[in-house]
């Protein structure tokens, strides 16, 4: 099945599939589980994809598949910040002001620090660390994982 995307006859369209496959290729071969979270399965390294659905077309669910690195916001980039006496804390960056920074670490944890207590807080990298699922994904199964995260929307058991 091919969903329009926009309005005009040239606009971007995407291929969806059997939302059920999908769901057996972010559990299963996608390994997607490995990093994000859907509900409460899975690991807090990317970004939680509970209602990512309500909250991503699929154009721009498709995009990150395919293109990882060229679609990651910025807000979900790796982060490193060190403490003035020298822990270390990795993981994204959930909100920031002019005094305080908010990461979540792999471990799920919110982490709150005190800009004036650290030695540095930076992106460690602007490459995504997840693969190019173009590349490692067949299209029936790409177009089954995209139907499956659309249907994300945070009522799920």
């Amino acid at each position: 099945m091919r969903v329009g995307l926009d309005a005009t006859a040239n606009g971007p369209t995407v291929v969806l599939g059997d939302p059920g496959r999908g769901r057996a290729v972010l559990e299963g071969d996608g390994q997607c589980l490995t990093c994000h979270r859907v509900g409460d399965k899975g690991a807090y390294v990317g970004p939680d994809l509970t209602e990512i659905g309500r909250t991503r077309t699929p154009v721009a669910i498709r995009r990150s598949l395919v293109d990882p690195t060229g679609s990651m916001r910025p807000i979900n980039r790796p982060v490193e910040a060190i403490t003035n006496s020298g822990r270390v804390i990795r993981g994204r960056r959930l909100n920031e002001d002019s005094f305080t920074v908010q990461l979540q670490d792999d471990q799920g944890h919110l982490v709150s620090l005190v800009k004036s207590d650290l030695r540095r807080a930076e992106a460690i990298s602007t490459t995504s660390p997840m693969p190019a699922y173009g590349e490692k994904l067949t299209p029936a199964a790409l177009a089954d994982l995209v139907s499956y995260l659309l249907t994300l929307n945070g009522s799920q058991p």
